[in-house]
């Protein structure tokens, strides 16, 4: 397969369906040659009572702000689907070309996705050159090293990493991606800054992490897209994407662009 064949995969940080990131959403849309196919894959917050409503608020939002149609495909649990119909969920996503997840819990995620055909046909998507959008939990779950946000944040448990979907391990990445970098929801009482787990855990997590990886931080309502034929990653949206490896930051503003060089 040549390269010029391969997609895309955007990784976002917005808790809601922000128009900011509109943008980012039309640049990937830009790349299509064909008519869209895309859906939103509801798997992420398929434990919440409002897990419908988030679907449908996705789909209010491409409509909305995009002028675009989107469709729901649900699969909200591994532990209660058939084998027959994960298989039919992998091959709606196999049959788009332009795949969305968001909010919810990455480890919940990670654990429906993982070692499934569900997973299988991520993959295959950026191989055909389909386009992967991911935000919040979603993004987080598309790491090889996932940081489980509720478990440290919510139920207090001493810093660990779980082993994510490994999205772009292939392609020659190790990652930790975590949105909400620069979150700023605990005000001046409690730091919810990277990821919502705080300067403290931030440095107890990374003395966890291989020396090979790089943490991609995402400010709220910002985007990266990841071009896997050009080796590229853009920024869209209102903040900066840091690129963190052992303690050394680097940050890319809206608008840039950087090279894979710069995660290897």
């Amino acid at each position: 397969m040549s390269n010029s064949s391969l997609g895309t995969v955007t990784f976002m940080s917005s808790g809601e369906m922000s128009a900011r990131l509109s943008p980012a959403h039309r640049a990937v849309l830009a790349r299509l040659d064909e008519p869209l196919r895309a859906i939103f894959l509801d798997t992420p917050a398929g434990f919440q009572e409002n897990a419908a409503a988030l679907a449908e608020k996705a789909v209010e939002y491409f409509k909305h702000n995009l002028q675009q149609n989107l469709s729901i495909v649900s699969f909200k649990s591994k532990q209660e689907a058939t084998p027959e119909q994960m298989n039919e969920v992998a091959t709606q996503i196999r049959s788009a070309n332009y795949v969305f997840a968001g909010p919810g819990s990455p480890t919940y995620a990670v654990r429906n996705w993982i070692d499934t055909p569900i997973a299988d046909a991520f993959a295959a998507q950026l191989r055909s050159g389909g386009h992967l959008v991911f935000a919040s939990s979603a993004a987080i779950a598309m790491s090889r090293h996932v940081v489980p946000v509720y478990e440290l944040y919510k139920a207090g448990h001493d810093p660990y990493w779980v082993d994510g979907l490994d999205l772009l391990g292939p392609f020659g990445l190790e990652l930790a991606i975590m949105p909400h970098w620069n979150n700023s929801e605990g005000g001046a009482a409690f730091d919810t800054r990277y990821c919502f787990i705080g300067k403290r855990r931030l440095k107890a997590m990374e003395d966890l992490l291989p020396e090979s990886t790089h943490m991609i931080g995402l400010d709220e309502n910002t985007a990266c897209v990841f071009d896997l034929a050009a080796h590229t990653c853009e920024v869209f949206g209102s903040g900066r994407v840091v690129v963190r490896r052992v303690g050394q930051e680097k940050s890319y503003p809206p608008g840039t662009k950087f090279g894979w060089d710069e995660l290897n």
